[in-house]
């Protein structure tokens, strides 16, 4: 025995059965999945579609060596705003967009690597003393003309033309690494005058 093909009527209404079923399974998707599986356009609630991570960029300029650190975080908007409340003390606001805010903040202050590290180095025939880790006049420290290049062990002289960085880690503190560095610089400066 034959079946007889369905009728368009029954065709009609198994595509209709068969969208809503589909229709149906998205729904229940979206909403068993909503904190990070199915997100489609057209289900997803306009509060929940405009919420996307702002980038905050912080610049901090250190106005003593003229240096810049730059760092980026993401804030969800809700929370941004609590964020700024906090800041605006300390930070400006130097740019604002829908999908990033740039803060500047410049302090009186050497930037960490200026302020916690020195390098000893010969410098124009004689050891001499830098902040950071280059030879640059405009950090230059203290000048030994009483220890000169021809007088090192060619051991130190090789040594020191690449530079010996002494560095005040992070375990030291803020207000103890001045005093740090001096202690460690004098005992390797005496170090090498005895040779």
């Amino acid at each position: 025995m034959t079946k007889s093909p369905p009728s368009a009527y029954k065709r009609w209404v198994l595509a209709l059965v068969s969208i809503c079923g589909f229709a149906c399974t998205v729904i229940a998707g979206n909403m068993l999945l909503k904190k990070g599986g199915l997100a489609l356009p057209f289900f997803t609630r306009e509060t929940e579609a405009s919420q996307t991570a702002v980038r905050v960029e912080y610049r901090t300029e250190y106005l003593k060596c003229g240096d810049a650190l730059v760092e980026y975080r993401d804030y969800q908007p809700p929370e941004l705003d609590s964020v700024m409340a906090d800041l605006y003390q300390t930070w400006a606001v130097t740019k604002e967009e829908e999908q990033r805010v740039s803060l500047l903040r410049q302090v009186d202050e050497y930037c960490d690597t200026h302020y916690r590290l020195r390098l000893i180095t010969i410098y124009r025939g004689y050891v001499c003393v830098f902040r950071g880790k280059e030879a640059d006049s405009r950090f230059l420290v203290r000048e030994r003309p009483d220890i000169r290049e021809t007088d090192l062990a060619p051991r130190d002289r090789n040594f020191l033309k690449n530079g010996h960085v002494i560095e005040a880690g992070p375990e030291v503190s803020h207000e103890d690494v001045p005093a740090t560095l001096e202690r460690e610089v004098a005992i390797y400066l005496e170090g090498i005058k005895e040779h």
